[in-house]
Parts: structure tokens; sequence; C-alpha cells
């Protein structure tokens, strides 16, 4: 069987991925991955077969959207948005319509090189990230089944709309018109978040559950790591695509969480996503540059990070309590997911007593075991979901040819 995975950005959409990647590719089927052309990089270095196809236009979209530089602020919208649209209000949801309106372009950079591959390769199934919009076009085109797959937390498990939830979003339906095929859902959706995360149906989901195992990328394993710290470990991180949701406008959320954590007898572990001028951390802090949070934290009592779903997830797994401080709408959402869990705590850094509150919550995850035990609830209802290999068999089954 032949399986063409489908994303627009890396590593952060490819990441959720990789696994069912490589079930499929450990049974023997043949995989690859198409995503822009400034993205191969990333999909080759996870072990898998990449194809470049168009280009990534995101920063060029952002940059003539300005309702997009709302999308990078600290905000809490309403809990539950990002699967109900409609409880936002008119000024938020043209902000939702104009990420969708960037993803139709991403798309449609990339559905030339992607449909001429198709034809040529001739995938089986298509297996795409949700927001890859050129994935459920190329089904249509060849006519091959096409399943979108989510994000771990947070995911928008519906086609892009308009101004409300069930209103079609017409540029998106356009891509399908201009290959003369008729506008086509994902046969189903693959959702990796565990139930007790999950945000409410709106509407309902055609799911298939599978089992997060999270990759963040490859790395050789630091000597320090397996070295006592002596004292608490805090892994400080803003996730592979933290410096997206970066506003230049707003305060520095870094040097505001290590001017936090210095007031706690600890070891900080910085994991950066970016730049960093190493000269002007804080004595006792260790950067950790490039080593994948699944080897990480494991050594750390506590994750504190800007409330990227893949971050929120391996802490869970690992059953590390997190401190969530959400520069976005996106990582609130998915910040507010944890904290009702009872898995971490989301702290809003604008707050003027916020160093205050940072430094108090952490100390309090390191002398209480609550936090731990909600991620061990969560992390065994993980261990109950199919893995990505009898994911991969279950869908081999349904659509081989």
């Amino acid at each position: 069987m032949r399986v063409l995975f489908v994303t627009w950005a890396a590593p952060g959409h490819l990441y959720p991925m990789v696994p069912l990647a490589w079930g499929f590719q450990a049974a023997g089927h043949d995989v690859r991955v198409a995503v822009p052309v400034p993205g191969v990089d990333a999909v080759v270095a996870t072990g898998l077969l990449a194809v470049g196809v168009g280009q990534d236009v995101t920063m060029s979209e952002k940059a003539r959207r300005p309702e997009l530089a709302a999308w990078g602020r600290p905000a809490r919208w309403p809990a539950g948005w990002s699967s109900n649209l409609d409880l936002l209000s008119a000024e938020q949801r043209r902000i939702v319509r104009a990420l969708y309106e960037k993803q139709v372009a991403v798309a449609e950079a990339m559905l030339g090189d992607l449909v001429e591959y198709g034809r040529w390769w001739r995938p089986d199934l298509i297996v795409h990230d949700v927001l890859a919009l050129a994935g459920p076009v190329l089904g249509a085109v060849l006519r091959v089944p096409a399943v979108g797959h989510g994000w771990e937390v947070g995911s928008t498990l519906h086609p892009p709309t308009g101004l409300s939830t069930r209103e079609p979003l017409p540029s998106y339906l356009e891509l399908f018109r201009r290959l003369a095929v008729e506008p086509t859902e994902p046969a189903c959706w693959i959702d990796p978040c565990p139930p007790s995360l999950r945000l409410p149906d709106h509407p309902e989901v055609n799911r298939l559950d599978v089992r997060c195992v999270p990759f963040n990328g490859s790395a050789a394993h630091p000597a320090w790591l397996a070295e006592p710290a002596g004292r608490p470990r805090i892994c400080v991180t803003a996730g592979v695509a933290g410096a997206r949701y970066r506003d230049p406008n707003g305060p520095d959320v870094l040097a505001l969480t290590l001017a936090a954590l210095s007031q706690l007898d600890v070891e900080i572990v910085l994991a950066p996503s970016g730049s960093l001028d190493d000269t002007r951390l804080p004595d006792n802090v260790r950067v950790a540059r490039g080593v994948p949070f699944r080897m990480l934290l494991p050594a750390c009592d506590v994750a504190v990070h800007h409330g990227g779903a893949g971050t929120a997830l391996t802490s869970i797994a690992l059953g590390i309590p997190q401190l969530i401080l959400p520069p976005a709408p996106i990582c609130a959402e998915i910040g507010d997911r944890v904290a009702r869990a009872g898995a971490g705590a989301m702290l809003d850094l604008t707050d003027p007593d916020s160093a205050d509150v940072v430094a108090k919550t952490v100390a309090e995850m390191l002398s209480t075991s609550d936090y731990r035990a909600a991620a061990a609830r969560i992390r065994a209802e993980m261990a109950t979901l199919p893995s990505p290999p009898a994911l991969a068999d279950t869908l081999a089954s349904r659509w081989s040819s």
C-alpha cells in the first residue's frame, strides 16, 4: 500500500504524524511525506522519505493579513472555541477566518506540484495534517480517501469555515473547483488527544482514536542528563514552534520566567527554540539546545512552557507537572484543557504580579503530588488507545487496494 502524508509546516505539524508514518513503514507499506520545500530537511531527519512541493508562503501571507497580528498576542478566548467557533466574537471570528485564508493560500502554493506528484505516484491513502488543506483536494483529484490527522491537544477537527461553524469557507471550496472536482470532506479524523483532554464535539466528529507516542526530533543523549542534579530541575522551553508566537511588542516572556524561577533553589534547564544570548542568563541556568523533550523531560521535575500541543502532551505522557504561559489564543486553549484535567496550571504573564505567582506555582508543583497523579491518570488512559502501528493496520485493512 502507498501512503502519502501531507503537511504544511515543519516540524510542529509534522511531528504528531511521524509515529503513524513509522507504523505504516514498519509494516512494509510505502510511505512518502509531502511538504513545502523549506520543510524537506525536517522530514528527512525523522527517517522518512520527503517530497518537496511548492513553496512556503506562510510569512508573506501573514504580512498581508493584518488580522493575524492579534494571533501572536496573549489572549483568553472562550473555553472550547477551537471546536465551536460560534463561541467567538465577530472580531475573533475574523481572525480565525484570516488564519484559514492563509492556509488556503499555502494549499494553493502546494497543489500544482502535489497533484503532479500524486498522479505519478498514485497513493492508495492520503493522511494530512488538519490544516494542510491541499490533502483533501488531492484526495478528490485522485479519488482516493483522505484522512485528517490532528495534533495532540486542541485540534480543530473539521474543514475550514467562514464566519460561522457551519458555513464552508468559499476560498477553500474554490480549490476543488479549480481542479474540476467536487468538494469532499476527509473520510475521518485521526485524534491523538486522550479523551479526558478533548474538547466537546461541535459538530459531531467521525474520529479514529490513536495513542499519542511523543516524537520531538532526534539527538545524541547528553551525559549530564544521567547525573544527579542535587536540587529540583525545571525545564523552560517554548517548544519547536514557540518563536512563531513571539510578540515583538509584548513582554519578554523568557526573561520574566527566568527572573521568577531565580527566586527558587532549582536548576533551570533552558531548551531554546530560537536565538539566545547565553551571556545574560542567570548562573543557575543550563542551556540544552536540540535535546528532544521525550529525552529531556524525564530528568526534570516541572516543565514551564508556552502551551504547545506537543510539549503539553509529552509532559503528560512522561508524568511531568507543567506550568503553561500562553502567548496566543490556541496556546491558552491547550493550557485550559491541561489545567482542567489537573495535570498542570496556566498563568498570564501580563499580570504585574506574575513573577511571584510563577515562583509560587512551581514551588507548589514541587511540593505536592496532585499534578503528577493527574498526569499519571491521563497517561494510563492513553495506554488504552490503539498504538500508531495498530491504527496503521486498521487503515490499511480498510483502504488497501
